[in-house]
């Protein structure tokens, strides 16, 4: 076994979505991962991202896995991807990456609401776009999150969200 296949194995393996969550992939199972196989095939075929969409959801129903397995998530991921590459889907925005650390860290956002005293309606109207967080309230979901708030360059963004990149942790996870 040569050095790289040896690190490989020592690494754990994960898939890094848009929004930064780690989601571990070594432990697979075998339909999984044969699933993420077939996945990895139609999404280098850089499908439009819709038939993408259909696709996978289709296919995710007939193999019968369950919508609380990691392949779930990263299918979407995916499927989000693409449809920035093509122009069709808007990056994530802070709204995406803070519903994505409360879902991460409390399960739901109404027990995140219970947990540290943030109104309901007002988080409701953030995620619907209808509102923003204010600096204050912004700074105290932060700091219940554990969370930072990082400014990037267009460039960084691009390159985190980026259909080149997905492909290669889809190739890691898939062998």
């Amino acid at each position: 076994m040569n050095a790289e296949c040896k690190m490989a194995k020592k690494t754990p393996l994960v898939y890094q979505t848009i929004t930064g969550r780690r989601i571990p992939v070594s432990k697979l199972s075998r339909s999984e991962k044969d699933f993420l196989s077939r996945v990895q095939q139609n999404y280098h075929a850089r499908l439009e991202w819709t038939r993408f969409a259909a696709w996978w959801n289709a296919e995710f129903t007939r193999t019968g896995l369950n919508i609380r397995s990691p392949v779930y998530r990263i299918c979407q991921d995916l499927e989000a991807r693409l449809g920035i590459h093509q122009g069709s889907v808007s990056p994530p925005d802070y709204r995406d990456f803070l519903a994505d650390l409360i879902d991460g860290q409390f399960g739901s956002r109404q027990e995140f609401c219970q947990a540290t005293g943030v109104d309901p309606g007002q988080l409701s109207r953030v995620f619907a776009g209808r509102a923003d967080l204010s600096l204050r309230a912004l700074q105290k979901v932060l700091e219940v999150l554990q969370a930072q708030l990082v400014i990037q360059t267009q460039e960084q963004a691009r390159e985190q969200t980026s259909v080149a990149r997905a492909e290669e942790a889809l190739a890691l996870a898939t062998h």
